[in-house]
């Protein structure tokens, strides 16, 4: 703001030097003329001496008319540099009262129509704005570092950097939630907690930031269990059954105080949600038989065992079989009746541009059962993340496989667009070869 004011102040001097500017010009040509009218007198009292001299008889008329023309000649190169003369002079009074009047104006309409506050804005901004400029460098260039040495001094420099961001701008939740990451990383749990706190200080208590907090709250605190941590496990699995981060916690959390059982639970539900390619079904498989051995040998439950999470039961099936309900009526087309085994496949499912090829829910049924009538819902949910009440987009299609693979169908129909809980049935025929889509 110091460099604003005084931008302002050179604009106002160099304002009044322009305005003053011809009454100095006046009082220069004054002087000038003052000089003049000096050296005027000075040649009429030498001519009236040459003139005296002539009278007297001691000067020639032939030196007379000399010393007449040489003291002309000087008048002339005195007054050749004088300014003409002025016929007319300019007043002060009214040029001091406008000086005075411009900054008192500039600063009155400055206060009505200026904006003080928002170039004391971006004036503060510009650290913050440094700060973000060289974040975006740093991350540019952390990749393409090859020795191990320079790439971990730069990621120190960018944790640097993004910890001066949050205090030069405190809301900046995103950059919290990554510091969160990092901590974690680092086995700083009481900062991670703090940065996740603030985050949802923020953004919220939004179910996967309030995960990754119970987790650092809960290495942070000793490993040891309290109602906070039970209120935010209850919070996350019930908006998500299936939370991965938080059944993945929870597992943990009951292991380390002996509640076997519940972690043995918390897994297996983990389990059921995970891709079986996926490699860390892998390492929940073994927790889950280390549990199971664990419940075996103690007991379920463990009497020994202290304070620990409870996991929340699933949602009721029934309650979800009425949600988010799409009703479809499936059938083939007369050329293929009779042509494909009644034991092969038929599959009935829906997608979203948020599940991408992964469906939403699905039916599994057999030629047998057409024409058959299904209705989808919340409760056949692949993922239990992904429901059919809370997407958008909705697409419908059958398909056959007559190997049972679902992901290489031999028969279609066309896909139907679809609205959740509307009472149309949608008409899927089968009739496409897969390869023709």
């Amino acid at each position: 703001m110091i460099t604003f004011w005084l931008l302002a102040l050179v604009l106002l001097v160099s304002a009044l030097l322009l305005l003053l500017w011809p009454v100095l010009r006046v009082r220069q040509h004054q002087a000038e003329e003052d000089r003049t009218a000096l050296n005027v007198a000075l040649y009429q009292e030498r001519l009236a001496d040459l003139q005296g001299q002539l009278d007297q008889g001691t000067l020639s008329g032939e030196l007379f008319e000399q010393g007449r023309l040489e003291a002309e000649r000087e008048l002339l190169d005195d007054t050749a540099t004088g300014a003409p003369r002025q016929r007319a002079s300019l007043g002060m009074t009214l040029p001091l009262i406008a000086s005075l009047l411009v900054p008192v104006a500039g600063t009155g309409l400055y206060m009505v129509w200026g904006s003080s506050d928002q170039v004391s804005e971006s004036l503060a901004q510009q650290p913050l704005m440094a700060q973000q400029q060289a974040v975006e460098a740093l991350m540019k260039r952390i990749p393409t570092l090859e020795q191990e040495h320079e790439r971990e001094a730069a990621v120190n420099e960018l944790i640097g950097r993004l910890e001066d961001i949050v205090r030069l701008q405190p809301e900046a939740a995103d950059v919290w939630f990554f510091l969160g990451r990092h901590y974690m990383g680092e086995q700083r749990h009481a900062d991670a907690a703090n940065a996740f706190a603030r985050t949802m200080d923020v953004a919220g208590r939004q179910p996967e930031i309030l995960a990754q907090w119970a987790q650092a709250q809960f290495f942070a605190g000793g490993n040891s269990w309290n109602a906070d941590l039970q209120d935010a496990v209850d919070v996350i699995l019930s908006a998500d059954p299936h939370d991965a981060t938080t059944l993945g916690f929870v597992g943990i959390a009951a292991f380390e105080s002996g509640n076997f059982n519940v972690a043995r639970d918390a897994w297996n539900r983990l389990l059921d949600s995970l891709d079986p390619r996926d490699p860390s079904a892998a390492a929940v498989l073994t927790g889950i038989e280390r549990a199971e051995k664990a419940v075996a040998e103690y007991g379920e439950p463990n009497p020994a065992a202290s304070a620990g999470p409870v996991l929340p039961a699933l949602p009721d099936p029934a309650t979800l079989s009425e949600s988010g309900r799409v009703a479809v009526r499936i059938s083939l087309a007369p050329e293929l009746e009779g042509t494909l085994a009644p034991e092969a496949s038929v599959f009935v499912f829906a997608r979203s541009p948020q599940s991408g090829q992964l469906p939403l829910a699905a039916q599994r049924l057999t030629v047998a059962d057409l024409p058959a009538e299904v209705v989808l819902s919340d409760a056949d949910a692949v993922m239990s993340q992904l429901q059919l009440s809370k997407a958008q987009d909705i697409k419908v299609q059958a398909s056959i496989a007559a190997d049972g693979n679902a992901s290489a169908p031999d028969w279609t129909s066309a896909t139907q667009d679809a609205v959740v809980d509307s009472a149309n049935v949608l008409e899927l025929v089968i009739s496409q070869p897969a390869g023709n889509q």
